[in-house]
């Protein structure tokens, strides 16, 4: 019988990284679609009872969504889903702005046939879930454009804090396109199809400014909605 490997993790390891993504993953759609609000308490046993987990793999998944701004853990008291004051809302969007600009001015352009291709199968993909109002797979279409898009940058660091950045307004978004603004995703959509057209042409200020102006109707739409 060959020796063990001492350094090997354990099978039951493994299961349990997969469980906290699995977790994670749920409760970010929860908090991005509006079924957990902001301040509302996220309670350890009945996650645990939800998801059939340990403790442990709940405070594990608790600590992540902390880590990326979607949760606070507060001493003795428990978590809450993170509430945003519009200063902070404007503080991550001023992040995301910098940060989509850079990338933009690093993909290579003209982008490839590959690329540009892609980006338009994706666009008609979300055009259609916006119209049969499948808003929660309409999400997912609109974040892998993006996604995508910014993947050609080169810096994959930089292409990561993006969508970490995403993330934390993800719920910002989700909440703007549900107050009535129908408008947002038929203008998302047009926008999309303009950066597509500034990759092909080659156009990188083009893109740059779209990269940044593309946020800012949901932007106004949440200060429309913060003030009232």
């Amino acid at each position: 019988m060959p020796p063990s490997n001492p350094h090997a993790l354990p099978d039951t390891a493994s299961a349990s990284d997969d469980k906290v993504l699995t977790v994670v993953q749920a409760l970010q759609h929860d908090i991005v679609f509006g079924r957990l609000k902001p301040r509302e308490r996220l309670v350890e046993e009945e996650l645990s009872a939800r998801f059939a987990a340990g403790r442990h793999v709940i405070r594990a998944v608790l600590e992540e969504l902390d880590r990326q701004g979607l949760v606070v853990r507060r001493p003795n008291r428990g978590a809450v889903v993170r509430d945003y004051s519009m200063p902070e809302i404007e503080q991550l969007y001023d992040m995301r702005a910098i940060l989509q600009r850079e990338a933009a001015l690093r993909i290579p352009l003209p982008g490839s046939v590959k690329l540009v291709t892609e980006l338009k199968a994706i666009n008609a993909e979300y055009k259609r879930l916006c119209r049969t109002g499948d808003l929660y797979q309409a999400a997912f279409a609109n974040e892998r454009f993006h996604k995508v898009m910014f993947a050609e940058c080169g810096n994959p660091h930089l292409a990561d804090l993006i969508q970490q950045f995403w993330l934390k307004t993800a719920a910002i978004h989700s909440r703007c396109y549900g107050i009535g603004k129908s408008n947002l995703a038929a203008r998302a959509i047009e926008e999309h199809k303009a950066m597509i057209d500034t990759i092909a042409r080659g156009d990188r200020q083009g893109l740059a400014g779209l990269c940044v102006s593309h946020m800012n109707p949901a932007l106004e739409a949440y200060r429309t909605a913060f003030r009232d």
